[in-house]
């Protein structure tokens, strides 16, 4: 049984048949072998990093690649739902790579009607990657820090 309390408010006590308390010793190990073959739950070619899921695809039509990236994420979630599991469709989002001169406003993905936001870059292991693999905004986060470690220095 447990509940939440959040200054003077606590909620009331429900039983949790699932799961394992966040932060604890084993936690990290469980969500590995829970979630390890979700790799073959879909076409996507998939990494793992500790509660971090990755999905890439690839297609030379444009067309199709919209397509399947809004089919293949249904298998994902469906997946996800079978194994007790829920994905946070806030913490979901895409970035489409293309040299072509595609529209990239035009590429939308929904899962299960929700819209996933598209990005222009994100942080994949500590590296900053951007829509163009420019690496400017990763040179300019190296920049600043060494900057700062240099402002420190002196």
């Amino acid at each position: 049984m447990e509940c939440t309390k959040i200054g003077a408010f606590k909620s009331s006590y429900k039983r949790i048949s699932c799961g394992v308390p966040q932060g604890s010793v084993i936690s990290s190990l469980l969500v590995l072998i829970d979630i390890n073959d979700i790799t073959k739950a879909s076409s996507f070619h998939t990494t793992l990093f500790a509660d971090d899921i990755n999905l890439h695809m690839s297609n030379s039509c444009f067309n199709v690649l919209q397509t399947t990236v809004n089919l293949e994420p249904c298998t994902i979630d469906n997946w996800l739902r079978a194994n007790k599991l829920s994905l946070n469709y806030n913490k979901t989002n895409f970035m489409l790579l293309t040299s072509r001169k595609h529209n990239p406003a035009s590429f939308k993905v929904t899962i299960n009607n929700h819209n996933i936001t598209p990005e222009d870059n994100t942080k994949y292991l500590g590296v900053l990657l951007d829509n163009k693999l420019s690496w400017k905004p990763h040179v300019q986060k190296v920049k600043t820090q060494l900057s700062r470690a240099c402002g420190i220095l002196s």
